[in-house]
């Protein structure tokens, strides 16, 4: 069954659900939209007035069932091509089996091969590999889990359907249980109910972990390991060296609900999953590995182990004696049993009190003897099962992923400096100069740590903080230094932002101090990091903890702020720049250096094909060494499919090792520099004179977005904005972007861009740098994706929702001319005559799916009329109309594959 047939097929089941469980007039008006849609879009201009009367038509009741019917096309729809998107995988491979594909490990491998990489410079590339996926609960994730855990069963049901290999009564049960989860589909709220606590969030993304990574990462292992063996025999990578971190239920930033309380039940829960899947692991191949003492005698190092282990539990014991000859087997059953009893241990409890404890199991409890059982029978019964449970051993742990920390360096501050107060060693430590900060950070690190009560300070918010380093002291007592990440500091802005974490560290108790990361966001901040990294690393005290982490520095860089702050071309092009010199200070003073890439979904964020904005950073900012956030919605795009979750991660690493090799690299000539920079000047004056200069523009947005309406949103812990205040500089970078896409502004992925260009008069420089520099040619081929999805014609609809119509009209031409501007610039430089010129099949994409977004933006903005006129927002009717306004939402970012 093609891709057109299995959305046929879809599309029939959801009419039949629509017309049976809303009504068959629904369905009818439904219809009547959809063709009304199509036919504006395809140049009829009565339609798109029949359209709008249509629309406005509808009670609310109506206006939910026919958004709904549209949200659940696009829910359905996105499998389907996500099942294409499979079966073209996998004809490719089969077309090119047994070469390796395009961007993949095999194929990475090949080409650094050919390409003369040595062994000995292959030894080194692998030795300094380290890749991290960093999942966060940003709040982007406008679907609940209950809906994609039954979108999960709907793609099983469609592989199932379009394999071709039922019979046809199978076929017909197979389609007769689809349409039955099309049906429980429908019949579920799609908006959640209740806000999401931080628990909800970190369960979420243990679903990910357990569902998708926990299988799908040892395959990349494998992938690794096999294109090795073929091209340099015998090198092998590190044990862990593609692994997985998480913010969520760590990430304090400007998050209430993240405490010391929820972290510590968040560790649990990582904990919890790690062990549990490991006893199942070892239970099953106790199961699997019944080899015979009588044909392999074991090891007598494992059998000093078994009797070192005597008296055994009851079960073990009945174990031993029911297969006699099968010591692999009672080793494998002792190990699920002691994982059994280690999930029953009360690690919250260990955590959050002081009294003496050590952990019951660690790691090395488990893989030496999976090391005696994998030395004492043949190698090649070990390179299946034993294996697989070997290597999630070491890639997972008993962490199942890695918490990061992440706390903003003024709660930080304000924290020291009233602990400062208090004992009388400094009465106004946040208004200090910079130097005077690190001066007195550095003599007080050195000294001894004063006498403190268990909760120093005043404030609840300082009790808070100091809790959390006495979490952090206490998680590597008791566990290890293997469950915490780095502690990430947002909006650093000095290096006394960083040591004020070590003193604090310290004080409260820690013997051992995570990575510090600070994180710069801003444009001035990303210029400043090169000078506050050097001030850093040449700081006696600093230098101390880096030795501790055999001289490796994370530094994180912020994608969303900074592109918020300075407009998308100047974030960019600082973001290079800063790359550069970062890796330049870390050189110069022998720090390994992995930089941090905080990437969120859309353009605007940092989004885009990973493997060409990875193979687009700077020339040795990489060396193997590579960490990334996914977020929100992106997790589920990417990795809820386990062939495309293969497919993405392959990409990820492909992209790495072939941008760690030594090989020459084309220099970034002058003229290319001046340019960008100029450019970027250029770019930044238009977008901050519109965004942050222009008179109006604040009210403008909030009345031509559903900013409003989102903030209201069950989707995220976390608040929309830093403070009460509408400034932009205060809202949050997600609801910034989320609120410009779901009006199809998309202003963040674009605006300035056109201006800038136009400073540069020769074109042939700028087809050079295009044809020739993979940033530059990176930066504008993400550009047309933003275009392409943006949607003038649509926003002008929102746009009439802004009651200053003078207003309204001078903005909105504004950004109209920009846009257009933008537009022909880009086709030019590339030489493109549409959009995604050379994505012909995601250009296609776009086109086919606009008719089906257009009237979820039409019911939008209608209700976005209808709700804003209501004098009480609280009422039943405000209710009614807000749920409508969930249902578009939600379907726009399904049909649009992107939220913020």
């Amino acid at each position: 069954m093609d891709i057109s047939q299995t959305i046929h097929l879809l599309g029939d089941l959801l009419g039949q659900v629509i017309s049976e469980l809303e009504s068959p007039h629904v369905f009818e008006v439904e219809e009547k939209i959809r063709a009304l849609a199509k036919a504006r879009r395809n140049g009829d201009a009565s339609s798109a007035a029949s359209l709008q009367q249509e629309v406005s038509s509808l009670n609310t009741e109506e206006a939910r069932a026919v958004a709904a019917s549209f949200a659940a096309y696009f829910d359905l729809v996105n499998r389907a091509e996500e099942n294409q998107r499979i079966q073209i995988l996998r004809r490719y491979e089969d077309e090119k089996f047994p070469e390796p594909i395009h961007e993949s490990i095999g194929e990475a491998i090949a080409t650094l091969k050919q390409r003369g990489i040595t062994r000995g410079q292959m030894e080194d590339l692998l030795g300094n590999l380290s890749i991290e996926l960093v999942l966060t609960a940003h709040p982007t994730e406008a679907r609940r889990r209950t809906v994609l855990s039954k979108m999960e069963r709907i793609t099983e049901l469609i592989t199932q359907i379009g394999a071709g290999s039922l019979s046809l009564r199978e076929q017909e049960d197979a389609i007769q249980l689809l349409r039955n989860e099309i049906s429980f589909l429908w019949l579920t709220d799609r908006a959640r109910a209740a806000k999401l606590s931080v628990a909800d969030e970190v369960k979420t993304g243990l679903y990910f972990v357990d569902s998708f990574f926990w299988n799908t990462i040892p395959v990349i292992y494998d992938d690794l390991e096999k294109a090795l063996e073929r091209h340099y025999p015998g090198l092998h990578a590190p044990a862990d060296w593609f692994k997985l971190a998480s913010w969520i239920g760590g990430d304090r930033d400007g998050n209430p609900n993240v405490t010391s309380d929820v972290t510590a039940e968040t560790l649990r829960l990582h904990r919890g999953l790690a062990v549990e899947n490991h006893r199942k692991s070892f239970h099953e191949l106790a199961r699997h590995l019944s080899v015979s003492s009588n044909r392999i005698p074991p090891p007598q190092a494992l059998m000093d182990w078994i009797e070192k282990r005597r008296p055994f539990p009851p079960h073990i014991a009945y174990i031993e004696k029911r297969y006699v000859t099968e010591p692999y087997r009672l080793v494998l059953s002792l190990l699920a049993s002691d994982l059994a009893e280690a999930s029953r241990e009360d690690m919250k409890s260990h955590l959050l009190q002081s009294y003496a404890y050590h952990a019951r199991m660690e790691v090395k409890d488990l893989a030496q003897p999976l090391e005696l059982i994998a030395t004492a029978i043949p190698q090649k019964l070990t390179q299946d099962d034993l294996q697989d449970v070997r290597r999630k051993l070491m890639i997972f742990g008993l962490h199942a992923a890695r918490l990061d920390i992440r706390e903003d360096s003024s709660r930080l501050n304000a924290a020291l400096s009233e602990i400062l107060r208090a004992l009388n060693l400094e009465s106004d430590f946040e208004n200090l100069p910079a130097d005077s900060k690190t001066e007195l950070l550095a003599r007080l690190i050195k000294e001894s740590a004063p006498q403190l009560s268990n909760h120093p300070g005043v404030t609840s918010a300082t009790a808070e903080t100091w809790s959390l380093f006495q979490l952090i002291g206490r998680t590597h007592e008791v566990y290890g230094s293997e469950l915490l990440g780095p502690i990430v500091i947002s909006m650093t802005h000095a290096a006394s932002d960083v040591l004020s974490v070590l003193l604090l560290a310290k004080w409260a108790g820690c013997k051992t101090i995570p990575q510090i990361a600070p994180l710069f966001e801003s444009v001035p901040d990303l210029k400043d990091a090169p000078r506050i990294l050097g001030s850093l690393f040449t700081s006696e005290i600093y230098r101390e903890h880096l030795t501790a982490h055999n001289n490796e520095q994370m530094v994180m860089i912020g994608y969303s702020d900074s592109n918020k702050d300075g407009g998308y071309l100047m974030a960019n092009w600082s973001l290079y720049e800063a790359q550069e010199e970062i890796t330049r200070v870390a050189q110069k003073h022998n720090i390994k250096l992995t930089i941090f890439h905080g990437r969120g979904g859309t353009i605007a964020r940092g989004g885009g094909p990973a493997n060409s904005a990875i193979r687009a950073q700077p020339a040795g900012s990489i060396n193997g060494r590579f960490r990334l956030t996914e977020q929100g919605e992106i997790i589920a795009l990417r990795y809820s499919n386990p062939g495309l979750a293969h497919r993405h991660l392959e990409q990820i690493a492909s992209a790495v090792i072939l941008a760690s090799a030594p090989l020459p690299h084309q220099p970034i000539s002058k003229n290319w520099r001046s340019a960008m920079s100029q450019m970027s000047d250029a770019a930044q004056r238009a977008y901050r004179k519109m965004v942050y200069e222009t008179p109006g523009f604040i009210e403008f947005w909030q009345s031509a977005t559903p900013l409003d309406q989102i903030k209201h949103l069950q989707i995220g812990s976390r608040p929309s904005a830093r403070s009460q205040t509408g400034a932009v500089n205060q809202i949050r970078a997600i609801p910034w972007v989320f609120s410009w896409m779901q009006s199809r502004f998309n202003l963040p992925g674009w605006y300035g861009l056109g201006s800038g260009l136009a400073v540069i008069d020769d074109k042939s420089l700028l087809q050079e740098m295009y044809a020739s520099w993979p940033f530059f040619k990176t930066l504008l081929a993400n550009t047309e994706m933003s275009l392409l999805k943006a949607d003038m014609d649509i926003s002008a609809l929102y746009v009439d929702l802004v009651s200053d119509k003078k207003l309204a009209n001078e903005i909105f031409s504004s950004i109209r001319s920009e846009y257009e501007r933008t537009r022909e610039a880009v086709l030019s430089i590339s030489g493109h005559s549409t959009l995604l010129e050379l994505e012909p099949a995601t250009r296609q994409a776009v086109q086919v799916r606009n008719p089906y977004v257009d009237p979820l933006n039409y019911i939008q903005v209608e209700t976005l009329r209808r709700l804003r006129s209501l004098p009480d927002q609280e009422s039943p009717e405000a209710l009614a109309l807000r749920e409508v306004m969930a249902i578009t939402i939600n379907g726009i970012a399904s049909g649009l594959r992107n939220t913020g």
